[in-house]
């Protein structure tokens, strides 16, 4: 495992619920967002007496909505990592909406080298369907903005949303994908209790079926390969050498710090995991604070992780470097589990991948080995 590690940070804050998001988010003035940001950099400082003195090279600020966020409030968290970590950025993202008043040129000025910008669709419909807060055309601009500013620019896509038809999809990546350099396509996952879950429990909204949703992300690979966009991941699309190298951390199960309320961080081989509660974080109930314990990995949980996270991107699971690290012979221990996905895995004795068109199909695979 390497000990170049990634930092995320959370900023829960945005200005409305989307429909279908059930990540931890609040509505909060400007003096909770100071109070937030004056704890964040707390933690941060705090959180390095609490690891070994590791070198970063990533850090990832998302949400939430971190363009919420002042510039200056940005800044102070750069700068937080910067003073009190072996930080050396290759990448530093943060993820965005595509609001008007939002200062691109600021938040280049801030340390930040590349953008994520949460785009969804291209349809006024389905937008206002899924409850976003910005139009077809808002996003455009922005992105088209934010190219100048920025040579690492990243869109988030949803497909099968309500109201979206296939056009509607494949239109949104015909116009999207020649303005960014790395493209997330996400296919919704109804969750429970959110504003979505419930309109489709009370049959006031409908969804697309699933055969169709996945029709689309099939088109999406084939469309974005011709825009010059390798599947590196599941959801994640780049162009040569604009892989996420922040997100890659996650996929190959290197460490990573996370620091915020709801934060979840992975350190000396242990997880943990912040509350997920805006005035419990600021109280001081945090990892920084030593009042959130991290908890050990046991050696099955890691061996599962690691081939459940691997098989989720393009390059599969490094099979040598598996039996390296777990002292174990990878064919004969996993004979049973390999021999049941054979007709959607290509295994060798150095690598175990799903094969491009079963992709979909990523976590019955790896159901099966871990058991």
């Amino acid at each position: 495992m390497t000990k170049i590690r990634g930092i995320y940070v959370h900023i829960p804050f945005c200005t409305g619920k989307c429909a279908y998001c059930d990540f931890y988010s609040v509505k909060a003035n400007e003096a909770v967002r100071d109070k937030y940001v004056e704890a964040l950099t707390t933690e941060i400082i705090s959180a390095r007496d609490l690891v070994s003195l590791a070198p970063a090279d990533t850090l990832y600020i998302g949400g939430g909505t971190p363009s919420t966020l002042s510039p200056g409030q940005i800044e102070r968290i750069v700068a937080a990592v910067s003073l009190n970590y072996r930080f050396e950025p290759r990448e530093v993202t943060m993820e965005c909406n595509p609001d008007p008043g939002l200062d691109i040129k600021a938040i280049k000025n801030v340390g930040i080298n590349r953008l994520s910008m949460g785009v969804q669709s291209l349809s006024d419909i389905v937008l206002a369907k899924a409850g976003r807060r910005h139009t077809a055309r808002e996003a455009l601009e922005a992105l088209e903005k934010a190219r100048k500013y920025f040579d690492n620019l990243s869109a988030d896509i949803m497909i099968g949303l309500p109201g979206e038809s296939t056009s509607d999809a494949i239109d949104t990546l015909r116009l999207v994908a020649p303005l960014v350099d790395h493209i997330s396509v996400y296919m919704l996952t109804l969750e429970k209790g959110t504003k979505l879950y419930k309109s489709v429990s009370e049959k006031t909204v409908t969804l697309p079926d699933d055969d169709s949703v996945a029709d689309r992300y099939d088109m999406a690979v084939e469309l974005l390969g011709k825009f010059g966009f390798s599947r590196y991941e599941i959801s994640n699309f780049a162009r040569p050498g604009r892989f996420s190298k922040h997100n890659m951390k996650y996929w190959q199960r290197e460490e990573y710090l996370g620091f915020g309320a709801s934060a979840h961080g992975f350190a000396d081989g242990k997880r943990y995991s912040n509350p997920a509660s805006v005035s419990r974080y600021v109280s001081g109930e945090n990892f920084g604070s030593g009042k959130v314990v991290p908890g050990p990995v046991s050696v099955s949980d890691a061996m599962a992780e690691t081939v459940m996270l691997a098989l989720r991107t393009s390059e599969g699971l490094d099979v040598k470097k598996f039996e390296r690290e777990f002292g174990v012979d990878f064919a004969g221990y996993y004979s049973e589990a390999i021999a049941k996905t054979s007709r959607m895995t290509e295994f060798t004795p150095e690598k175990l991948v799903v094969r491009p068109e079963f992709m979909l199909f990523e976590s019955a695979v790896a159901r099966e080995f871990m058991g």
